[in-house]
């Protein structure tokens, strides 16, 4: 598929293609299946690599990078197992790669690739050092074939091998013919710790002059051939129709090809929650296609959801929370979340408390809006986009068009944002219907409006908190309860319930933590589609349950960091891999750090919050000052242990970038749906924090004592709320127990 516009970059990727060795593969020397799927097919020079003939590497990174680092950290981890040099590499990312094995099941040739749940560095850290580390094996044994010695006399570094006992050396370019003629050891071992001397560094990201230049490398600047572009009108009313349209004017504009109605996908296809009812302007320009689209006259059907309203579900679902009717027990894994016996031990208690909360529903508010290339032929189809799972946009063309994923190209572009938004397919879904339709590539764009109002919303969630504690000031019986709207393409019918634990997310609050504990649930339907929004499930529940310890710790009149190191207890692995010795670690470092307890000004306050999320261990402590109704936040203190750290600077950015985001979503954002559909459709409504809420300060701490790493692009998002509403409260007695804060300081 050839690129229309040609920048630097696409010269120097040229260039260096030029410059490289066409190598000759000899077939029959490798592993089974490598050379018909793997490397050898891809013109590698081993897995994921290709060595130029100016001793430049290309690393080739299997997953998406979305802004969290991954075309950063894992070709550091590739660098560092293969002794590459790092002021000497390329990065370029590598287009979804998957062959049917020998059952004809279709398998990932190198790494499973996909981005979220903080799972990327994870995922590669288990199997990309390993095929690293058969690359430098190769280069080793090829070099002692080349110089007649053992390979144990060689050592690699950078893109060089060594001979420790004459001093020669050969560039890795030199011996690329010789690694092509040998097979991989699977048997390789990998690098030490001790023996790092890139992973650890502070790195900048591989990407930073590009983008802070402004070179295409985005969806939004992608282009192929003869393509047109499309500019959608969807029903703004959830699960609505098209009841009538007069397009006269948007038909005269300049550059207009076609006017396409779209239906909303029927339930139980793959187009269900994909497509929206809509009118699709086709065009030679974007800019024709909207000028277009803002001039259609529409009439919409609501549907069945007419009248709806997110402030009547709320209402409605905080009133259930004082019913006991209608409740189910979560369960996780066929076990029921009902520990002990909560009701006698709430009789029991010496202290008991009871607190409502209200998270509401956000929007991902990406900084790039969606764009998706498709083009449909007969038997082939080829798909470009940002995206995080491209293996589920292959499994959807497929679905959608019957043609084999091997025949399916999807080519994978780097993401402006996403916090799970790019997980979803429906803007890859109406490129791949709109182009089997028109027959022809088809770009679908779509404009900051769209993706406000047609998001995959984080949902809105109502909890009620229920706790005792005993003579000792020990935890010893608590209750959650959550209701919320369900997504249901009819107002009639609730369907099967798949997010059911995640609303109460009880990976970062497992059995073992209270030996009497109940968690139950009631949904009722709502037309708000609903999706992964960053950290998903504990980011909200977090809020509820973090905030409510600090309730109740007060109310007990023990000090909230005490109380929480009491629930914690003694350093052990409860249930799902919550390590409760690093977390309560992180609890003293961030307590230390910030000066916990510390006399404070008057109408100052801090407030404290941990969270175990997606594998890794955050606490904040935040400062703030609360002086005529005005927030400001002075101080904040992170300690984080997301096990080892592959790049600081990557992992600070993260805790930064989450910090940020969450003073965005807790001082004001909110997604409010009226009659079937969202009212705010831009920045002046939905706003980002602007410079003067930033923190005065943020000071953050990494622990790491583990051998591994884990992810770090969600796990700092969900305790940050609550430390700031507890923070709140000591700084003014006011409980906050709804998001987003908004004008309660003032009221």
């Amino acid at each position: 598929m050839t690129v229309v516009e040609l920048n630097r970059r696409d010269t120097m990727k040229l260039l260096l293609a030029a410059g490289g060795l066409t190598i000759s593969y000899s077939g029959g020397v490798f592993a089974s299946g490598t050379a018909k799927y793997g490397y050898l097919a891809d013109k590698m020079t081993v897995p994921l690599i290709k060595v130029h003939s100016d001793n430049h590497v290309t690393i080739y990174n299997p997953n998406a990078d979305m802004g969290q680092g991954t075309s950063t950290g894992i070709p550091m981890m590739i660098a560092e197992e293969l002794d590459l040099n790092w002021e000497n590499i390329t990065v370029e990312q590598l287009p979804l790669k998957r062959h049917r094995n020998d059952k004809g099941q279709l398998e990932h040739t190198y790494v499973w690739q996909g981005s979220g749940g903080s799972r990327s560095i994870v995922r590669a850290w288990e199997g990309l050092r390993h095929i690293a580390a058969q690359g430098r094996d190769m280069f080793l044994r090829a070099a002692a074939t080349k110089w007649g010695v053992r390979p144990s006399v060689l050592q690699t570094q950078q893109s060089f091998v060594l001979n420790t006992q004459t001093g020669a050396r050969i560039s890795y370019a030199e011996l690329v013919n010789a690694v092509a003629e040998l097979s991989l050891n699977p048997d390789v071992p990998v690098k030490r710790r001790e023996s790092y001397t890139l992973i650890g560094r502070p790195t900048q990201i591989t990407a930073g002059r590009n983008i802070v230049t402004g070179v295409p490398m985005f969806g939004i600047d992608q282009a192929i051939d003869d393509m047109v572009h499309a500019v959608i009108s969807r029903c703004p009313h959830f699960s609505g129709s098209l009841k009538s349209v007069d397009d006269r004017a948007a038909r005269a504009v300049e550059g207009v090809l076609d006017i396409v109605h779209i239906e909303q996908g029927n339930p139980g296809t793959p187009e269900a929650w994909n497509l929206v009812a809509g009118v699709a302007v086709i065009a030679k320009t974007f800019w024709a296609a909207k000028k277009a689209r803002d001039l259609l006259e529409i009439e919409w059907n609501i549907g069945s959801f007419e009248g709806y309203s997110s402030a009547k579900t709320e209402e409605t679902c905080l009133s259930f929370l004082d019913e006991d009717e209608g409740f189910k027990v979560s369960e996780i894994d066929g076990q029921k979340r009902n520990e002990g016996d909560y009701d006698k031990a709430i009789k029991d208690a010496k202290v008991t408390h009871d607190a409502k909360y209200v998270v509401s529903h956000v929007a991902h508010a990406l900084m790039e809006p969606h764009s998706a290339i498709a083009d449909v032929k007969a038997s082939s189809m080829y798909l470009r986009m940002p995206c995080q799972h491209p293996f589920r946009i292959q499994d959807l063309a497929y679905a959608m068009t019957g043609i084999k994923q091997d025949n399916i190209q999807v080519d994978v572009v780097r993401s402006g944002g996403a916090f799970g938004r790019r997980w979803e397919l429906d803007y890859p879904a109406e490129a791949i219907h709109l182009s089997q339709r028109l027959k022809k590539p088809v770009k679908v764009s779509w404009t900051r409006e769209d993706e406000l109002t047609q998001d995959r919303y984080r949902n809105a969630n109502h909890y009620r908190m229920t706790g005792g504690v005993d003579s000792e000031g020990k935890l010893i019986a608590m209750r959650q309860r959550q209701s919320s709207g369900y997504p249901s393409l009819n107002a009639d019918t609730l369907p099967p319930v798949e997010w059911a634990y995640d609303d109460l997310m009880g990976w970062h609050f497992e059995p073992g933590f209270v030996p009497n504990h109940r968690m139950e649930q009631r949904f009722v339907p709502s037309p708000v589609p609903r999706g992964p929004w960053r950290a998903p499930g504990s980011v909200n529940s977090a809020f509820a349950q973090m905030s409510f310890f600090d309730e109740l710790a007060h109310a007990a009149g023990i000090d909230p960091l005490v109380f929480n190191l009491s629930i914690l207890g003694e350093p052990r692995v409860v249930k799902y891999s919550h390590h409760t010795g690093r977390m309560a670690e992180c609890y003293r470092l961030a307590a230390k750090k910030a000066g916990w307890g510390k006399l404070l000004p008057e109408g100052h306050g801090q407030g404290i919050a941990g969270c175990y999320s997606h594998g890794s261990y955050v606490v904040h402590v935040i400062e703030v000052s609360v002086l005529g109704g005005r927030l400001t936040v002075e101080k904040l203190t992170t300690a984080a242990d997301c096990g080892l750290v592959i790049n600081p600077l990557s992992v600070e950015s993260q805790i930064q970038g989450c910090i940020m985001d969450g003073l965005s979503v807790a001082l004001g954002q909110e997604i409010t749906v009226k009659n079937a559909a969202v009212q705010e459709a831009n920045f002046d409504s939905y706003e980002m924090s602007r410079i003067d809420r930033t923190p005065k300060e943020i000071d953050i701490h990494l622990i790491e004592g583990a051998e591994r790493p884990t992810g770090m692009g969600e796990p700092a998002m969900p305790p940050f709320a609550p430390a700031l509403v507890n923070a709140i409260f000591a700084a003014t007695g006011k409980r906050i127990r709804r998001l987003p804060i908004a004008d309660q300081l003032t009221i």
